[in-house]
């Protein structure tokens, strides 16, 4: 009987544990107005093309952000539920992820051409994943999530020069 107890105790714990994580979602910080409008107009500006990193809400690391980098340069983190935009020359980059508890890190290489926008899903489960979606399934995705402010491209209305 006392085992019996402790058993259900113990599932208990498990279970609400498991809820909690589940339901735990890191603070997303706002991001500029101004990076957010050029966000969802799915348009790069001349000369360059843009990057768009889509996370989902998930059960698994819905409280841990997942840290991004372009070029072995940091692009930003990105909380479950949120995506991440930003605009890299034409020509060929990589996209990678951090290591994660209990993950290895992995990358994605891609060619971007000039006006062009691509979209990437990132997700934890039993591994990291960066996938290629559609633009139509990206510009969908993008509209349903909001924009991290995590991110290094979000220059907060100051105008960057940008390297030929």
């Amino acid at each position: 009987m006392k085992s019996r107890m402790w058993l259900m105790a113990a599932v208990l714990i498990l279970v609400f544990l498991t809820a909690a994580c589940a339901s735990f979602r890191s603070p997303v910080k706002k991001a500029s107005d101004s990076l957010a409008q050029k966000a969802l107009q799915f348009s790069p500006p001349p000369g360059r093309a843009a990057i768009y990193v889509i996370r989902p809400f998930g059960f698994v690391a819905a409280g841990s952000p997942m840290h991004l980098f372009i070029d072995h340069r940091e692009f930003g983190r990105l909380p479950a539920g949120t995506f991440l935009y930003g605009e890299v020359s034409p020509r060929e980059h990589i996209l990678e992820t951090a290591d994660f508890p209990g993950c290895k890190s992995r990358f994605i290489k891609f060619t971007a051409e000039e006006g062009t926008c691509y979209f990437i899903y990132a997700t934890v489960g039993w591994s990291l994943n960066l996938d290629p979606l559609s633009e139509e399934e990206g510009k969908r995705l993008v509209s349903k999530y909001e924009l991290s402010g995590d991110n290094r491209f979000d220059y907060k209305d100051e105008v960057p020069t940008i390297p030929k």
